[in-house]
């Protein structure tokens, strides 16, 4: 009886239908609810080696290789991202900080265009700097921290509307 009910979960199993056509950031919750096994390490570690969680993969390949060490191609694809997210920091500080001044925030508007040219106009803030917000958003989820991704994009959206958006950003 085991043995056909094994069947028919397999049978009826949709995970492997699916996961190609997903997001490898929506896929993960699936994937990290299966049972711990060599080849659910793998299919985690080949899903995420080109994404910019590279801690989680670091660790992925100690367990899947047996050893302590890392290879230097995900040291330095680790200290890119670093270097990446310390300089989206410093790009985006000063409208992150105003977007969080609770009397910027009291100035700005539903019109989304309006508030861009508040914030140009009285604080300096660029175009550049608010495709910045959206790239260091971007970054954010790529390296699996999706609640400031989430917080950096809500920003973005305040400001932008998704027609803007495609002019600001392309």
């Amino acid at each position: 009886m085991a043995e056909n009910s094994e069947d028919l979960v397999a049978q009826y199993d949709l995970l492997p239908k699916l996961l190609p056509f997903m997001d490898r950031h929506l896929a993960f919750p699936l994937i990290n609810n299966l049972p711990p096994s060599p080849e659910v390490a793998l299919l985690k570690y080949e899903l995420f080696k080109n994404a910019n969680m590279v801690d989680y993969v670091a660790e992925l390949y100690k367990e899947i290789n047996d050893t302590d060490t890392i290879p230097v191609e995900l040291q330095k694809k680790k200290e890119d991202v670093l270097s990446r997210r310390e300089q989206f920091q410093e790009d985006t500080s000063k409208l992150t900080g105003l977007l969080e001044d609770q009397e910027v925030v009291s100035n700005l508007r539903s019109d989304k265009v309006a508030n861009l040219n508040f914030l140009r106009d009285t604080h300096g803030v660029t175009v550049e700097m608010v495709n910045a917000l959206y790239e260091f958003g971007q970054l954010q989820f790529s390296c699996g921290d999706y609640g400031g991704a989430a917080d950096l994009l809500y920003q973005f959206r305040v400001l932008v509307s998704l027609k803007t958006s495609l002019k600001v950003l392309y």
